[in-house]
């Protein structure tokens, strides 16, 4: 395949570029990751603006209707600049809707996905911390005009900004079944805040009773799974991508310290040792964003690589947080301060290698695909 951009790609990395540069620098991320809520508001409504999450909504329901590739290029940006926005969530819950969503679903919520209206964060994770979609303990009850939710969900990304979440329930009648259920100052709904490595807001959702009709449901049996592992896949992708965004962030940094930094009368990165560290990471750095965008063209269409997708994953997880301990140690002791932003990479790369599976996980997935 050929991995040069289009030119509709270029213009979206280079206006990203711009815009990131200026609204989410290490400032913003920092104000982010201590908690501060009104500077995730104004970035996200900052990304409103510039009609981010209508990106890969299809044009008939007011998207731009770009595709998955085109949104993994917008992902290695958010990537490279650590922005705590959830177009990863958004985006990805907003496919599975035009996916496997009946046809009053995709006309109430993807208009308003578009839009900004509507924030959906997928809630799939169940108190095991597993990522399969058979192992969700979230119960609903069937009632006459629709569903009573009970159970828990964590490691729900953004749940503090978002008005729905995307979350499988196992019903009454031992059927699973993918619903949207309202979760901004929902009655029953409680959220619970995380301490979380990523520096972006991460929450616990405790559903006691939750009413919520019949339309919200998505999809139910077999086909649930189906659309859930598929939100799996490419929350895994769309991790791949920014991972891969975020090495080539710590790949520049690093060498232009390096080169800067001066040790017995010449450059550190003069020394072999250190030039033998940035070949492994520009390397390591490399091949997740070829696996990343090469896995992200396969989602651009109906259904996706299964193998394309776990191989991106794998490799991100496994490759980019080693990549950011090394350049650790690359910087010396400046490297390992809280005042330096080095870690706010690191950190968030330890966060994302586990996000929508880790590489065990997919590992399965990718040997099961293979019939081994």
């Amino acid at each position: 395949m050929d991995f040069g951009l289009t030119q509709t790609q270029e213009l979206l990395r280079t206006s990203a570029r711009e815009f990131l540069a200026d609204r989410s620098g290490p400032a913003t991320v920092r104000a982010v990751a201590d908690g501060d809520a009104e500077a995730a508001e104004r970035l996200w409504k900052d990304v409103v603006e510039l009609g981010w999450p209508a990106l890969t909504v299809p044009e008939q329901h007011g998207g731009a209707g770009l595709s998955f590739s085109d949104l993994a290029v917008l992902l290695e940006e958010l990537g490279a600049s650590l922005a705590p926005v959830p177009i990863a969530e958004s985006a990805i819950t907003a496919r599975i809707l035009d996916r496997f969503g009946p046809d009053a679903i995709k006309a109430e919520l993807l208009p308003q996905i578009a839009e900004g209206d509507v924030l959906i964060t997928p809630a799939v994770v169940g108190r095991d911390a597993s990522w399969d979609a058979r192992n969700t303990a979230v119960v609903a009850n069937r009632t006459g005009s629709g569903l009573v939710i009970t159970g828990e969900t964590r490691f729900v990304s953004f749940a503090n900004q978002a008005t729905h979440a995307l979350t499988l329930v196992n019903t009454d009648d031992d059927q699973l079944a993918l619903v949207v259920i309202p979760i901004w100052k929902s009655a029953g709904v409680e959220q619970t805040p995380m301490d979380h490595a990523s520096g972006v807001p991460v929450s616990t959702l405790t559903f006691n009773e939750v009413e919520t009709l019949a339309s919200s449901i998505v999809i139910t049996g077999s086909e649930a799974v189906a659309a859930t592992e598929e939100l799996v896949a490419a929350g895994s992708v769309a991790r791949a991508a920014q991972l891969a965004g975020l090495a080539r962030a710590v790949v520049d940094s690093t060498v232009e310290y390096t080169t800067g930094r001066k040790q017995f009368g010449q450059p550190v990165g003069s020394f072999q040792a250190i030039q033998h560290h940035l070949a492994e990471m520009a390397i390591a750095a490399k091949q997740v964003n070829h696996l990343a965008h090469a896995a992200a063209w396969s989602f651009s269409g109906d259904g996706y690589s299964v193998e394309r997708a776990a191989q991106a994953k794998i490799a991100a997880s496994e490759k980019i947080t080693d990549l950011c301990w090394t350049a650790h140690q690359c910087h010396g002791a400046i490297g390992f301060t809280w005042e330096h932003d080095l870690h706010l990479y690191t950190r968030r790369a330890m966060a994302w290698k586990t996000d929508f599976g880790d590489a065990a996980f997919h590992r399965a997935i990718l040997a099961s695909a293979m019939g081994l």
